[in-house]
């Protein structure tokens, strides 16, 4: 019996790759899953693939892992294993894998039929030509059967069930899909490719959550590209949250403008604090520069159904910018990024535009004088709009904005102060250079340096101290103090007493696990006892 290998290199370690799976699923034939992460020696993998020496040997690959897999094939010494590849990132554009590298097909668009037919043709010689979604050379001559969507996805089996995954399932992100394909056309994006949005059986999906939390995942994450496009939508979160165990978060891609605010609304007042996270991108607020990537957006109800969702506090946000879209330039980069921010989302995230393979942007990239990477994942280096000086400085602000926004280092009061700024954007570019003036790093720092350099940024000690005692509030045991507390030994003996009678304590476990320090008219004093914080705060009446 020939042995089939699919072959999977994740991001992380917590990350499930869906693709492999469902070829598995959807196949009689005997196959094999073997499962890495980028981080991964690749001398090693070459070495755990030769060891099984399958007949058969498939990728799944995607932006981030395709230099990779190429180096893991032209590595590999295994000169009679038929080496197949699928994914985004092979589907559109990708003869050159053919040509240059060692590998024998590329299955293109859905893999899960052309796979099981494309095993048909090595076990009993089928006819390779009937194998949708191939592509292959013969006699040097390119084959290309052409792509064919999967007109009934409920034909599908579904990869969740699996025996050898139901011990990970609590360790990792589940992935699910409700739907495939996506009702829009922005040109940068490769699901603008496809045919029209398909969807799966709302049981079907219900189904396989119930299976999930049952098994322990603890977080679900929608693959849907454009969720809320399903009529069932109110239906499926409704479902959820009636099945809510307090240990499930789920995770979908909403688009924001076209959501009703009888959902948002619904959610507001049933569904409990943490249970959903939106992932919405909002790329820009310039008309221009969205009209010419064929994005239609109503910013204005955009916006109103963002401002909702933050008012009931229950929904986890988390927004989405494209710094180098045509005719956005540094200026209106600015703007858009200024009023997004104002939004007050948990996460922004400032990523850059891709020029992937097979988008309509990619093939109009002279029209705009794009230079970019001719690797993955083929980021903008300038445009006739932003020079790389400017992308440069658009690259510190994220940095920074993930240093002193996305990551949760901050209490609100940062934010805070930044939304009072004139410019956010301005905020996280002056303290990238302060950055750059100090010689600081981005990477490997601990989490007293990034407290400590914002202190040395911002000059109002009323914001510092605010700061300060966000510092010690989420401290779980007593913190390197880098600052002079300049309080006497009198003022303290005086402050601790007080707290001891107030709170019937010990004031020796004042003295041996507290930081106390003050402002203006204000003490602050911090304790930190089997690993439990508790703050206090009294006004200056102890002289």
């Amino acid at each position: 019996m020939m042995k089939t290998v699919l072959l999977s290199i994740n991001a992380k370690y917590i990350h499930t790759n869906n693709a492999v799976r469902l070829l598995k699923a959807n196949t009689d034939f005997l196959v094999n899953i073997m499962e890495y992460t980028i981080k991964d020696d690749i001398n090693q993998i070459v070495h755990d693939i030769e060891l099984v020496n399958p007949d058969v040997l498939g990728f799944s690959v995607y932006i981030w892992n395709v230099s990779i897999i190429i180096k893991i094939i032209n590595t590999l010494n295994l000169p009679n294993t038929k080496i197949i590849i699928g994914g985004p990132e092979v589907s559109y554009d990708s003869l050159y894998l053919l040509k240059d590298h060692n590998v024998d097909f590329i299955i293109r668009g859905e893999g899960e039929i052309a796979f099981d037919k494309l095993l048909h043709v090595f076990y009993s010689n089928a006819d390779i030509k009937k194998v949708p979604n191939l592509m292959y050379l013969e006699d040097g001559l390119l084959i290309n059967n052409g792509i064919t969507e999967i007109s009934n996805l409920d034909n599908l089996k579904l990869p969740y069930f699996m025996e050898d995954d139901v011990v990970h399932i609590p360790n990792k992100v589940s992935y699910i899909e409700s739907s495939r394909g996506c009702p829009y056309k922005c040109s940068y994006c490769l699901s603008s490719l496809e045919e029209k949005v398909r969807f799966f059986s709302i049981e079907r999906v219900k189904k396989t959550i119930i299976y999930l939390m049952e098994n322990g995942s603890k977080t679900i994450k929608f693959l849907d590209r454009t969720f809320n496009a399903n009529k069932n939508t109110l239906d499926l979160l409704s479902f959820i949250i009636e099945n809510n165990n307090n240990k499930t978060v789920f995770q979908f891609e909403i688009t924001g403008d076209i959501l009703d605010q009888k959902i948002i609304n619904h959610l507001n007042e049933f569904a409990p604090k943490g249970l959903f996270r939106f992932e919405i991108g909002i790329q820009s607020i310039n008309a221009e520069t969205n009209q010419l990537v064929d994005r239609f957006q109503n910013t204005e109800r955009l916006f109103d159904n963002i401002r909702l969702i933050q008012k009931g506090n229950v929904i986890g946000l988390h927004l989405d910018l494209i710094a180098g879209l045509p005719k956005e330039d540094l200026e209106s980069f600015k703007i858009t990024f200024d009023e997004v921010f104002k939004l007050g989302a948990k996460e922004l995230q400032l990523g850059f535009l891709k020029m992937l393979r097979g988008t309509k942007i990619r093939r109009e990239a002279e029209k705009y004088n794009y230079l970019y990477n001719n690797t993955a994942p083929y980021e903008i280096i300038s445009n006739d709009s932003l020079s790389e000086k400017d992308i440069l400085e658009i690259h510190l602000v994220e940095h920074m904005l993930d240093i002193y926004h996305n990551k949760g280092y901050f209490k609100e009061n940062l934010l805070n102060y930044i939304l009072k700024t004139d410019s956010p954007f301005m905020f996280f570019k002056g303290i990238g250079e302060y950055y750059l003036k100090h010689d600081f790093s981005f990477k490997g720092y601990q989490i007293e340096d990034v407290y400590k350099r914002v202190f040395g940024f911002i000059n109002d000690e009323s914001v510092i101290y605010s700061l300060k005692k966000d510092y010690l509030r989420r401290s779980k045991v007593k913190p390197k103090i880098f600052w002079v507390n300049e309080i006497d030994k009198r003022e303290k003996r005086k402050v601790f007493e007080q707290l001891s009678d107030e709170n019937k304590m010990d004031i020796n476990i004042f003295y041996k696990y507290s930081v106390i320090m003050k402002y203006e008219s204000e003490y602050f004093v911090t304790i930190y006892k089997n690993l439990e914080n508790h703050s206090f705060i009294i006004k200056d009446d102890i002289n």
